[in-house]
């Protein structure tokens, strides 16, 4: 009989957690699986937890959204090993979930744990930091650094925008030294953005041509951050081809170094959440990972 971990966030403010795994528990007993729950109390806990279930579980089961799954993810590169990852989405976007069409319906995706099939995703990291959706630094990294949690829960997504209108009576540049694919260019950039799919911010057609399993890290520079940019920006976005709007650089690679040559510090945003300074090197690895995502 297949084993299987269900991790959730167990601290004060994710109560409802608890009571999905209890379902999930109860649908996947009754199918004929060996279920767990198991409680974190933090995120290195939630880490460790990860790391040693590769070698007890089949599957593991994970409640919440991008930094939830981000973290089973460090787990996973701590042990160097996976195991297939069922997910639950319970966050505000939801990105990597609705980059792999798996249901945002609690009970939809529950069903995705049995119904559904272990499908070979690539994962980028820093230094063995996980990225299992998106990089962002410059001004969308200090606009999202400026959305509260409580506003998240209380807004949605739509809070980034009303973040974002004020973000633009700044006019903040970067001077970034960016190596990849063998060469090395100087530049300066309000935005960078590094994605592993083809969604960001839960908009799931932002870049069609990018896929899940494509090897490769899809980097874009946006130079001007401006009203009539972002009203520019907004249709290409819109239309999936933001590639190819003027004042856009963009490239795919499997490798990237980013240099800071501001001041400042520049600091980065992985997956929503805050992260480490320049300079990093970003990195994928191909098929890594094994979500379990709807056959249709």
């Amino acid at each position: 009989m297949e084993k299987i971990i269900i991790i959730f966030n167990g601290t004060a403010g994710n109560s409802n957690n608890e009571e999905i795994a209890k379902r999930a528990k109860n649908y996947l007993e009754k199918h004929g699986k060996i279920a767990t729950l198991s409680k974190t109390n933090s995120e290195q806990d939630a880490i460790n937890q990860a790391a040693q279930a590769v070698d007890i579980y089949d599957y593991l089961v994970t409640i919440g959204g991008d930094g939830s799954i981000n973290t089973v993810c460090a787990g996973f590169l701590k042990a160097n090993k996976t195991i297939p990852l069922g997910i639950i989405p319970g966050g505000t976007v939801n990105n990597f979930a609705r980059a792999l069409k798996i249901p945002l319906n609690t009970d939809k995706a529950i069903e995705n744990l049995l119904t559904g099939t272990p499908k070979n995703v690539d994962l980028g990291h820093i230094d063995r930091q996980p990225i299992i959706s998106s990089l962002t630094l410059g001004r969308l990294a200090d606009i999202s650094r400026n959305v509260k949690q409580t506003e998240k829960k209380k807004f949605g997504r739509i809070v980034y925008l009303f973040k974002g209108i004020k973000e633009l009576f700044t006019n903040r540049s970067y001077k970034l030294k960016i190596t990849a694919n063998g060469k090395t260019e100087t530049l300066r950039a309000q935005i960078l953005l590094i994605t592993t799919t083809n969604s960001v911010g839960g908009y799931v057609e932002f870049n069609p041509q990018a896929a899940y399993d494509d090897d490769y890290l899809h980097v874009f520079l946006l130079k001007k951050f401006t009203l009539p940019k972002i009203l520019t920006y907004g249709s290409f976005f819109l239309s999936g081809n933001l590639k190819q709007a003027r004042g856009v650089k963009y490239f795919k690679t499997k490798e990237v170094k980013i240099e800071n040559l501001s001041s400042r510090d520049i600091k980065t945003r992985i997956d929503g959440d805050p992260a480490m300074a320049l300079p990093i090197t970003v990195q994928t690895i191909p098929d890594f990972l094994k979500v379990v995502m709807p056959d249709k």
